[in-house]
């Protein structure tokens, strides 16, 4: 299993990213190796380290954002999600080259009708709290995922599944309901992280205070609203960590975080601003990774809102939208332009060709005025500070495009907290955010943002089209059958402008000069078990 690590060379600079950053020099080459086991461990850590054993093995990382919850079966969001990943694992996951590969099962059949997927579970494998892993805890978790009453924001990842039946105790069988295409890319989201029944029924509502995972990774302690810290689980089943402990400092401010790093009171920083990149690449004490994911920042807009219940404004916001601009000046060119909602080149290709509503002024003018708004509207655009590489910035670049057309957009920044508590309300009127993708396919998040049910349809937006051919993509096998079904979702969901995809967002990290090991996934997740200082 291939990892990447952070490095000073350009070669790894440029794998997997779509734009070439400039300025890159020379240094010393990845350490880079083929996993003995666990999720995340490479197996030349003494070579990629060196004489590590006499330097620090505590590390700092900083974010923007605190974790809502470690309980993974609640998580409804990447930032979260990425603090979970040191803790829990699940069955099967998607590598860096986006491939699905056994973790906790170590390998799967199906039936000739393809409705039954039984995994053979990786033995020796122990909880945080000393219980065993096995095919009852399994049973548990997917059970307690599906379960109604514990409100899983993303619950919908197993909808397929009938059962889950004990074979024996290293044996478990998923029955579905049909046939499905996205079965494995489903289980393996950070939703179906497997945690401890004994802990979770003994911690009921405050598990997700007390995590208890499989990972290389355990909590130590958090102190809410400042940090949280994570040690060395000894008896992780796969390589140990080389880590003693990871403390995640939650730092809002952009500005802040950087600073924390060139002082070197940070080791690892995620969200480097794109206006930043070029300095830090020329710091000699600061390494910079750049990295293609799965997300999309679009501009939503609740269609239950007036005049956005209207198409014609829906479409006109999105011609008075330049992308480029905001691509260009705003991102730095650490981003891409978007074929749709989803990163399809990076996933499966499907919305290629498809493209956005053009920038265009005279004609969202001549829609707004068609719709009987000539003289333009008044309403709230929510954003996050700290959640998306310039986030605030870019709301307000769309404010001053929309001011143009005629509509004023009054700017709401919220702590993530209260953004999504708004965002799950209701209450959002245009608003700002991100779409990730933590199954690598498509539909996990077309369904979730854009189906009349789906549990993150802030927009509110229903389309009868778009929920028959949703229903009808899951059951399609053939790949490129499937992929001609995924197109025309995507091309109703242009028609009927339901937000307005803005661009795709790179992955931004930086670290201390002397930090390695470091593992960026496309889903967003990174592993940071795995720290050496060179």
């Amino acid at each position: 299993m291939k990892k990447r690590n952070l490095t000073r060379g350009c070669a790894v600079l440029l794998t997997l990213t779509m734009l070439a950053l400039a300025g890159c020099g020379g240094g010393k080459g990845a350490a880079t190796a083929e996993s003995q086991g666990g999720q995340n461990s490479p197996a030349a850590t003494e070579a990629a380290g060196g004489g590590e054993s006499a330097k620090s093995k505590d590390f700092v990382y900083c974010c923007g954002t605190e974790p809502t919850t470690l309980d993974p079966h609640l998580i409804n969001d990447n930032a979260t999600a990425r603090a979970a990943f040191q803790i829990y694992e699940t069955l099967v996951y998607r590598d860096t080259d986006s491939s699905i590969k056994p973790r906790l099962a170590e390998s799967w059949t199906t039936s000739d009708d393809g409705t039954v997927w039984t995994f053979k579970l990786r033995q020796g494998v122990k909880f945080h709290d000393g219980e065993t892993f096995n095919a009852e805890a399994v049973k548990y978790n997917i059970e307690r995922l599906k379960n109604p009453e514990t409100a899983a924001p993303k619950a919908s990842v197993v909808d397929m599944v009938k059962s889950v039946d004990v074979v024996d105790e290293y044996t478990v069988a998923f029955t579905l309901s049909e046939p499905s295409s996205v079965f494995l890319a489903q289980i393996s989201s950070y939703t179906t992280g497997m945690l401890s029944p004994k802990s979770a029924e003994s911690q009921g509502k405050e598990f997700g205070q007390h995590p208890v995972g499989t990972g290389p990774l355990k909590l130590e302690s958090w102190d809410y609203g400042s940090s949280l810290v994570m040690t060395r689980f000894d008896d992780y089943w796969g390589e140990k960590a080389t880590v003693d402990s990871i403390t995640f400092r939650i730092v809002p401010e952009d500005a802040s975080r950087v600073m924390m790093l060139k002082t070197g009171d940070a080791d690892l920083v995620a969200g480097i601003p794109p206006v930043q990149i070029e300095e830090l690449q020329s710091d000699p004490n600061v390494k910079v990774l750049v990295e293609t994911g799965y997300r999309t920042i679009f501009l939503g807009m609740n269609s239950t809102v007036k005049p956005l219940d209207d198409v014609r404004v829906r479409q006109a916001v999105n011609y008075a939208i330049d992308r480029e601009s905001i691509i260009k000046n705003v991102m730095r060119d650490v981003a891409s332009y978007p074929d749709s909602f989803m990163v399809s080149n990076v996933i499966d290709n499907s919305a290629k060709g498809l493209g956005c509503y053009e920038f265009d002024q005279e004609k969202a003018k001549a829609l707004l005025a068609e719709a009987g708004y000539a003289d333009g509207f008044t309403l709230t655009l929510s954003t996050p500070e700290g959640r998306y590489a310039m986030d605030r910035q870019v709301a307000e670049v769309i404010q001053a495009m929309l001011m143009e057309v005629g509509i004023t957009a009054e700017i709401n920044v919220l702590d993530w907290g209260a953004y999504s508590e708004q965002a799950t309300s209701g209450q959002h009127q245009f608003f700002l955010l991100g779409m990730g993708c933590p199954t690598g396919d498509p539909e996990f998040n077309l369904f979730m943002n854009f189906g009349t049910e789906g549990p993150q349809n802030y927009s509110r937006f229903s389309n009868a089209t778009v929920d028959q051919l949703l229903a009808e993509q899951s059951t399609i096998l053939d790949a490129e059958e499937r992929s001609k079904v995924m197109y025309q979702i995507q091309e109703e969901l242009k028609n009927d402008a339901c937000g307005a995809p803005l661009y795709y967002e790179q992955q931004t990290y930086g670290s201390g000069a002397d930090v390695n090991g470091f593992i960026i996934y496309p889903d967003e997740n990174a592993s940071m078990a795995y720290l050496v200082r060179e």
